[in-house]
């Protein structure tokens, strides 16, 4: 038989649902949940809200005497407890009274439904699981390119009479691969038992046929189990009121095998936070600084442990955690974090990703986590360019247009178009703007265009010319004198070397913002959007509108829980 109980689960919409999981079950009595599990049915839940499936991990036992198979089932997120988990499964088979089964036990320890599917493809098909592993690694030796991307799943997918076919997909990444064995060569290793063993005796320092635990699968090759089950005793060590040894071998080893960023487990990234404040309480900035790049997969310049302020680090940190996972950790736009001696403000740097925050900043709480989370929206505007430039326009009207002949006329057009401008009078203009512009890099405009006297480019309502002479220096600074049309406002930006226009509205929004630098340009008007909405403590958040504020939080993520929402 089978006992189901019903759980509580929560969607990532919010909703939360009942759903109906196993507790044990027995294979022998139930057959038709073993076919759930090949069938991948077995622990998945619909949502009745958003209508998404979901895969439920719960720790489970699963037995079928019939086939001398006894197994302890957890989520795959504990696969460093493996070693207690086979602990567990021995007290636990002892209590099966030995009558109930024939011929030697099976005595499994399995991480996730995808792993326990796999050993009764495995079991079906006549393969010793064992065996199948080695067959992984020979899929990886004729297929490199599988190892390529981090979080690899490699598992047995089906066996037929010709080939095997192994499924190769990977955590936080859709892409996958499908690779076929020849079942011949699969048999004929599979018979040779004394050079697999042999092999798997000069390969590893455990045997994998002679094995002191129950977890049989490739990833016991890795570093990351061992990694994080020290991770787990360092942190309890440490709540438990107990010194550590950051300087220590075992240490070091933990950091270099810890995975990093989106790859690790939730209570992974919870003690890691726990290890940092330790070592921010002994003073230890370099230790710091290496727990912050496997939380966050970034890179912090050593200048931020060679600062003077110990709590630099740490905010950095409590910033970021505070951000959607998929903004920071899997964010491939942020290199490096650089502590700029001597400067305020903040930069992002589109080529080579770093983002700098000048020291003179670091004084100003308030301003330091303003100018960190500002980069940040910098970093996410390039991650996600062409959705943002869509919204951005669609939203807020934010056009920019270079000083090509097409896209001048386009840019006027919205202001109403040419008129009775003759071709060679819209060239005048067209090189006037250009003059106008200037050279880019630079806060003001070029030099003033000289057109004949009675050009149309003097006319009282010439929307170009008024468009620059009310740009003005620093137009940011000057947003109310902008020149209007259409509901529109329009603008030179001379850094940038580009005419722009973005609705009326929005400058009564970047009005309602903490800082004008929202109407640099449609860059930075993001990033301070962005930093705006992740500051629940902003007294000036409420300014954004509950649409702005419900596009971050399915986008992004909803400020309260940095987890994106459907």
């Amino acid at each position: 038989m089978a006992v189901f109980r019903q759980h509580t689960v929560s969607c990532t919409c919010g909703e939360v649902f009942k759903v109906s999981l196993a507790d044990s079950i027995n294979a022998k009595r139930s057959p038709s949940t073993r076919d759930a599990i090949l069938s991948g049915q077995l622990h998945r839940g619909r949502c009745p809200r958003c209508k998404g499936q979901m895969a439920i991990e719960k720790p489970f036992y699963y037995t079928d005497l019939s086939r001398n198979d006894l197994f302890k089932v957890l989520p795959r997120g504990e696969r460093h407890t493996w070693t207690l988990a086979s602990k567990q499964l021995d007290r636990a088979a002892a209590l099966v009274p030995e009558k109930l089964t024939r011929g030697p036990r099976k005595l499994r320890v399995v991480f996730g439904m995808d792993e326990l599917r796999e050993k009764l493809v495995a079991e079906d098909a006549g393969f010793d699981d064992r065996v199948i592993e080695l067959l992984k690694v020979l899929v990886v030796y004729e297929h490199p390119v599988l190892i390529r991307r981090p979080r690899l799943r490699l598992t047995l997918d089906s066996a037929g009479k010709r080939h095997l076919q192994f499924q190769a997909l990977y955590e936080h990444d859709p892409k996958g691969f499908r690779i076929t064995f020849p079942r011949a060569l699969a048999d004929s290793l599979a018979q040779d038992r004394s050079k697999l063993d042999a092999w798997t005796k000069n390969a590893h320092q455990v045997p994998l046929f002679r094995l002191p635990d129950h977890w049989v699968n490739i990833w016991r090759w890795s570093p990351q189990p061992a990694a994080l089950d020290s991770l787990r005793n360092f942190a309890q060590s440490i709540a438990s009121g107990r010194d550590i040894d950051t300087s220590s071998p075992t240490f070091e080893r933990m950091q270099s095998g810890l995975p990093h960023g989106s790859h690790l487990p939730t209570w992974a990234k919870q003690d890691l936070r726990t290890l940092e404040l330790y070592a921010k309480s002994k003073q230890q900035p370099l230790v710091e600084a290496a727990l912050f790049r496997i939380r966050f997969d970034i890179e912090l310049e050593d200048d931020w442990a060679k600062n003077d302020d110990p709590d630099d680090i740490d905010t950095l940190w409590r910033l970021l955690k505070d951000l959607p996972d998929t903004d920071v950790e899997g964010n491939t736009k942020i290199h490096e974090l650089v502590l700029d001696e001597g400067h305020s403000g903040g930069l992002y740097s589109f080529g080579s990703h770093d983002i700098s925050i000048g020291s003179l900043e670091l004084p100003n709480q308030e301003s330091f986590e303003d100018v960190v989370r500002h980069e940040v929206g910098h970093s996410v505007h390039e991650m996600h360019e062409a959705l943002v430039d869509q919204w951005l326009t669609e939203h807020f009207g934010w056009q920019k247009f270079s000083t090509q002949d097409a896209d001048i006329d386009a840019w006027v057009g919205l202001m109403g178009g040419w008129g009775p401008l003759t071709t060679s009078q819209k060239n005048d203009v067209r090189g006037a703007l250009r003059t106008a512009i200037g050279t880019g890099s630079r806060w003001d405009p070029g030099p003033t265009p000289a057109l004949p006297g009675g050009h149309p480019w003097y006319h009282e309502a010439f929307g170009p010319r008024l468009a620059f002479e009310q740009t003005g220096g620093h137009w940011y600074q000057n947003t109310k004198n902008w020149y209007r049309a259409n509901g529109k406002a329009f603008f030179l930006n001379y850094w940038y070397e580009t005419l722009v226009v973005v609705n009326e509205s929005t400058l009564d929004l970047i009005a309602r913002m903490p800082d004008d630098y929202a109407a640099m340009s449609h860059f930075e008007f993001f990033a301070e959007l962005y930093a705006l909405y992740y500051d629940l403590d902003d007294p000036q958040r409420d300014a954004i509108p509950p649409g702005v504020q419900a596009w971050f939080a399915s986008t992004f993520g909803a400020a309260e829980t940095g987890a994106p929402t459907p």
